[in-house]
């Protein structure tokens, strides 16, 4: 019996979704200080194993990719003899190292992948749904219910429902060119968390990774996909049973409803409700300091600027001085620690894949989904960090897109194989007579 160790290789890339929250909590249920320490051990040695391991085989990397690692490696040395020149120690600030370190974790996933191009997509999916799902039967199981829902106790971080997308639209896709009712199944049972748990940013995101998801299906899978036929019964059935369902359900608890109005509410009004308007007096507190700054970012000062974004009730800054700014936004907290430089070094791995697959004469599926995924974190990182196994996604997409690919036929081809075929054919004859 021949045994499969290919979901051996998901160790690597394991190693990064491991500082998700949902599996620091897992590993560490109520103790906030495990969990902070887990976190540290596990950024501090990938970080130097991702440095390592991507100068090592820096020549598996395309030239796009090489030049991304030798912009990021000069920023991090330039930063090196900066503290070493004014503070006389190497590395006087980790918080502002890290900003550029999680970018290691790209070149880290890419450079292994492309060398080792065996991960299989359902186990990475698998081990998401299972280190979400034990997450929250473990350590939040009081918050799958109706009360939680209504009364906004989410429990789970934002980051965690994010990775859920990734499962959804292996399954949704699953259904879509194999027809199998489980994964349309479990397609709709992910969507229902992902609503579930009311993170606004990852509905939208949902939202947009559907639409470009749909646009490359039809316009660079090479298929023709009839959406309509392949939604349409199912689509009635579902919402006859909706409708049967939510009746009693939305009578009994009518707060569902009012909670979802307030939901859309706050996306509507983001300037000014929910978190949505908290989130924007933080960029508008510290709009000033990026502007004066927005080349290369204000760096170990910026670690050292006091807190400028206040608590209305107490009169006192929302964190504590000394530990670092913490932003809610991707662009803002790249711009204010690294500058325009270091968004533009980032910049060029998610953009380098996309212009790849659009591009190219035809995407595979699994191109398409992970493609559609990293567009979203344009929109994702208005409102949250990308978390870090966002950057771990990142890099195997690029290899996707460098090593997958869809085998066109041209008729030259075509010709040539059947005439082959045709004069072996006749070689056979002639050798048995």
């Amino acid at each position: 019996m021949k045994i499969n160790y290919s979901f051996l290789f998901i160790i690597p890339i394991a190693l990064i979704l491991l500082m998700d929250n949902m599996f620091t909590e897992l590993a560490f249920p109520n103790n906030l200080e495990a969990q902070g320490n887990m976190l540290n051990m596990l950024m501090k040695g990938m970080a130097a194993l991702s440095f390592g391991y991507s100068a090592v085989y820096f020549m598996r990397m395309s030239p796009v990719m090489r030049v991304a690692f030798g912009l990021t490696t000069l920023y991090v040395f330039a930063m090196v003899f900066e503290s070493y020149y004014f503070y006389g120690t190497p590395m006087v600030y980790p918080h502002v190292f890290q900003k550029l370190f999680l970018f290691y974790f790209i070149f880290f996933v890419y450079t292994f992948y492309k060398g080792n191009f065996y991960l299989k997509f359902s186990h990475l999916v698998w081990f998401i749904l299972g280190g979400f799902w034990l997450s929250v039967i473990v350590v939040h199981p009081d918050k799958l219910s109706l009360g939680a829902f209504t009364s906004h106790e989410r429990g789970v971080y934002a980051s965690s429902v994010y990775m859920l997308v990734i499962p959804f639209m292996y399954f949704l896709s699953k259904y879509i060119f194999e027809g199998k009712l489980f994964s349309l199944f479990m397609a709709f049972f992910i969507l229902v968390s992902i609503v579930f748990f009311q993170h606004r940013t990852v509905w939208i995101s949902t939202a947009i990774i559907l639409i470009v998801y749909y646009l490359l299906i039809r316009f660079k899978s090479g298929l023709s996909i009839n959406f309509v036929a392949k939604f349409m019964p199912i689509g009635i059935v579902m919402l006859i049973a909706g409708i049967a369902s939510s009746a009693f359900l939305f009578s009994t608890n009518p707060e569902i409803i009012t909670k979802i109005e307030e939901s859309f509410s706050d996306i509507e009004n983001f300037d000014s409700q929910g978190t949505g308007g908290w989130r924007y007096i933080q960029w508008m507190s510290y709009l000033p300091f990026i502007q004066d700054n927005w080349l290369i970012g204000m760096r170990f000062e910026g670690f050292e600027l006091p807190i400028q974004f206040w608590r209305d009730d107490t009169n006192e800054p929302v964190f504590d001085d000394g530990q670092g700014h913490h932003f809610h936004s991707f662009y803002v907290d790249v711009l204010f620690y690294t500058g325009f430089v270091g968004l533009a070094i980032y910049s060029i791995m998610p953009i380098y894949a996309i212009v790849k697959g659009l591009r190219s004469k035809a995407m595979t599926v699994h191109q398409i989904i992970l493609v559609a995924f990293i567009s979203t974190g344009f929109v994702y990182g208005f409102s949250y960090v990308l978390p870090v196994f966002y950057y771990a996604i990142l890099g195997w997409t690029i290899v996707y897109m460098e090593e997958d690919g869809v085998e066109r036929t041209t008729y030259l081809r075509d010709f040539g194989s059947r005439w082959k075929a045709k004069a072996i054919g006749q070689y056979r004859k002639l050798t048995a007579a």
